[in-house]
């Protein structure tokens, strides 16, 4: 299993960029949910800041306290423009939602999709990932109930500790497990995704316990693909907002590209991660076939004298036995 998985993180990124459209497609909603969501606060804060001096403070340089001012001024009003912004901020979780069963399919068959073949694979699955986020709400909240646990523990033990260091320790230890268990969930239902679009599972339950069992006994290998892509990710994130910070106030056009760019390589490595997922899952399927019964087809029967037979598949044709003395019994539909 070690030579199959030899690659992964490089057949992974080749994939992405075959079908770097997918990429571009997704960043460009992204863009566009992203200036509509911001629209609203902009022609706000533009009615407030023209012609005035904290506008010269806030462009010239970030002036802390004065942006403190300006919100909490009655007529700036921004929490009315932050509703229709998390309007728009939740379109884009549910816009992947969707989505994700065609971009799951476009990476299986490694081919170009059209628009009807890819909007028709992510309409087959979206109510079944729907189910599948539903019930990843459950493993989520226990992680959620036991990070808030080990803060309260963590808060107890360091108020009767000798070193005053030991909550802070507790709490650190207790953040790492939490994050790597969040990690595995994140790969348990990343797993269970893809072997529902590979397979063409309809049954959830049977298909996220399959995919629990896939993901304990495989978890090394997909952890180390995860972590892998997962730092380059966080590489970017801080290196870009490192430059971001040097850069001065008014290099806006510079600034507004950094920004895209920090988010097209999240969402890169988003896809990097699903792609890599789906090429190891296919090996793995080829491998442990048990694991990862394929979808097929039936065969056509015909009907000769109400008993149905198989269509011979041999190079010679051999003649229908009567239905009256059967030597074998009737095949099954």
């Amino acid at each position: 299993m070690a030579d199959n998985n030899k690659g992964l993180l490089a057949a992974g990124a080749a994939l992405v960029w075959r079908r770097q459209p997918v990429l571009w497609w997704v960043f460009a909603v992204n863009l566009v949910i992203g200036l509509l969501g911001a629209a609203s606060a902009r022609a706000q804060l533009d009615k407030l800041l023209n012609y005035s001096l904290a506008g010269e403070s806030l462009t010239k340089g970030f002036d802390l306290g004065m942006f403190f001012e300006l919100v909490s001024r009655p007529e700036a009003n921004l929490m009315r423009a932050a509703g229709s912004s998390y309007l728009f901020a939740a379109l884009f979780p549910l816009f992947m939602l969707f989505i994700t069963g065609g971009i799951l399919a476009v990476y299986r068959d490694d081919r170009r999709y059209n628009a009807g073949e890819f909007f028709a694979a992510s309409g087959a699955f979206f109510w079944r990932f729907v189910r599948l986020v539903l019930l990843s709400l459950v493993p989520f909240g226990i992680l959620a109930a036991m990070l808030w646990g080990a803060n309260k523990a963590s808060s107890y033990l360091g108020d009767r500790a000798v070193s005053a260091k030991t909550g802070f320790y507790i709490w650190i230890a207790a953040g790492l497990v939490v994050l790597l268990l969040t990690l595995f969930v994140r790969l348990w239902f990343d797993v269970a995704q893809v072997r529902m679009v590979v397979q063409h599972e309809r049954r959830v339950w049977r298909n996220l316990w399959r995919s629990l069992g896939i993901s304990v006994r495989e978890v090394l290998t997909l952890f180390r693909v995860y972590l892998c892509i997962s730092g380059v990710a966080w590489l970017t994130l801080g290196g870009g907002l490192y430059l971001w910070l040097k850069l001065p106030p008014r290099a806006t056009p510079v600034t507004f590209l950094l920004l895209q760019f920090i988010i097209l390589m999240q969402l890169l490595a988003r896809l990097w991660q699903r792609a890599s997922c789906v090429i190891w899952y296919q090996r793995h399927a080829a491998l442990h076939p048990t694991d990862a019964v394929a979808f097929t087809t039936p065969k056509p029967v015909e009907i000769v004298d109400s008993v149905a037979v198989a269509p011979d598949t041999s190079s010679e044709e051999r003649p229908l036995r009567p239905a009256a003395e059967p030597e074998t019994p009737p095949q099954s539909i």
